[in-house]
């Protein structure tokens, strides 16, 4: 047993309670559902590490605090597929000093470079600033703003800004935010609500303005009393962990083992409020009446996800979350035992296809085809006259559908096959990084390396197009 207290909140809340009571750690700040659940009693408000929903990247979570590090190795041993990264949530605070003043404004050193402040100050007067990550470099200096910040996850303190809700919130919420606001933002500084406010609890939102005050004054306090230029905050690391198909569906296992759950109960439930809802409602059903409501409604909601003729996006995502669209395809076929789809997708000319260095020609098109829960997609590539100029699988995660979407994470290595023959396995090297890295578990790299030698291996046996994904 140890003594860990973790608070959690998100779709995948009962799930990871579930997984971490089991494993020694007590739950903190639990809701009331989760508390009668759970049984839970005695509970404490101090937490040592926070789970939450990543919004920036659907199907991953957000871990921080300062026994964060503990939760993740827990769950990268246990979530089959997931994907580790980690970030420093926020940006540095310098105190730095001007050394240059021209037209264009004060150079100033903040002790890791010397940046450009848009502004004219005086030559040897102490300033702070933060560097601003997401401008280029201008004339090799790093541009600076004295509107520096301290990120949170409900809101963002800035230094001489004012109060400030999104857009789309509702004006009773956009009230009660501003109120807040007023009540416990520091002397010097705005707030910035962000949308995932207007759905936390007033007391988890006290304490993390409280948090938000207690950096902010740390802050004031280290520029009165170090030297320039230094470093006077650094944001905390934070670990963002994406939860693929299979992490999914062992969430769904645990979750089981709880309450009545669906089948892809966390795959619905991340494609947004509507779906959330309705698989809410479908559960309530089944503690009431029968369990295989579930498993009936879990099947027309994803079939219902894919319509032959209609246009697919598909999101091709990095290991670090990056989302790279790829051209659309049309539905060609979907099989709705197999769960499998064909896209015909059309490309421009011009370049050439990764990793078969063929040249794209102006009518070319591909089939591209994903059978959900398969950890591969294969795409043939055709001239257009129909003549085959080579095959691409690519080794991911396993396809996960959404409406009018199918996605996966892309783990680096790819098989190709050309007509005359040659198969060959492309860039083991970069799932060995990842391994190595730390962003992948060693066992998913062996999972890769095994896929991608049976895939080379079929493609080299059969010697055409035809790469059966049963087979995986």
């Amino acid at each position: 047993m140890n003594d860990i207290s973790v608070i959690i909140r998100g779709i995948y809340t009962t799930a990871l309670v579930k997984l971490l009571l089991d494993h020694g750690f007590k739950i903190a700040k639990p809701s009331a559902t989760i508390a009668e659940r759970f049984k839970l009693k005695d509970v404490s408000n101090e937490w040592d590490a926070r789970i939450r929903d990543y919004r920036p990247l659907k199907g991953s979570i957000v871990i921080d605090g300062p026994k964060a590090h503990e939760v993740v190795v827990v769950l990268m041993g246990k979530l089959p597929d997931a994907i580790l990264n980690y970030r420093k949530v926020g940006y540095e605070i310098y105190k730095g000093i001007v050394e240059k003043v021209d037209e264009r404004g004060s150079y100033v050193n903040y002790g890791n470079g010397v940046g450009l402040l848009p502004e004219k100050l005086s030559e040897g007067q102490e300033v702070i600033v933060s560097p601003i990550k997401d401008e280029p470099r201008r004339d090799n200096h790093v541009s600076l703003t004295r509107r520096v910040r301290i990120v949170g996850y409900y809101a963002d303190l800035v230094k001489d800004g004012w109060i400030s809700t999104p857009k789309d919130v509702p004006t009773s919420m956009a009230s009660r935010l501003m109120n807040l606001g007023h009540l416990m933002k520091p002397p010097g500084w705005g707030v910035q609500w962000k949308r995932e406010a207007s759905e936390a609890s007033t007391s988890d939102l006290l304490e993390e303005l409280q948090r938000l005050r207690e950096k902010a004054i740390e802050v004031v306090q280290q520029s009165l009393e170090v030297k320039a230029p230094a470093l006077i905050y650094e944001p905390s690391t934070s670990y963002i962990v994406i939860l693929p198909y299979d992490s999914k569906k062992y969430l769904d296992g645990m979750r089981g083992l709880v309450v009545p759950t669906m089948p892809k109960h966390h795959l619905i439930k991340s494609w947004g409020r509507r779906y959330a809802y309705a698989v809410d409602v479908i559960e309530k059903l089944m503690a009431v009446l029968s369990e295989d409501i579930g498993h009936i409604a879990s099947n027309i909601i994803v079939k219902g996800a894919v319509k032959r003729g209609a246009k697919i996006a598909i999101e091709h995502v990095k290991p670090d979350g990056k989302i790279y669209k790829l051209s659309p395809g049309i539905v060609e076929d979907f099989d709705e035992d197999t769960m499998t789809i064909t896209l015909k997708r059309r490309f421009k000319g011009g370049g050439v296809y990764n990793g078969l260095g063929v040249p794209k020609e102006q009518g070319d098109y591909g089939l591209s085809t994903y059978r959900i829960g398969v950890p591969l997609s294969k795409t043939a590539y055709y001239s257009e006259k129909g003549a085959l100029k080579g095959i691409y699988v690519n080794i991911s995660t396993p396809v996960e559908i959404a409406p009018r979407k199918v996605r996966y994470v892309d783990l680096e290595v790819d098989v190709i096959a050309k007509p005359n023959g040659e198969v060959r396995v492309l860039d083991v090297d970069k799932a060995r990084e990842l391994m190595h890295k730390g962003i992948i578990t060693s066992r998913l790299y062996h999972a890769i390396m095994e896929i991608a030698d049976k895939v080379k291996k079929t493609l080299s046996e059969r010697g055409d197009v035809d790469l059966d994904l049963k087979l995986f």
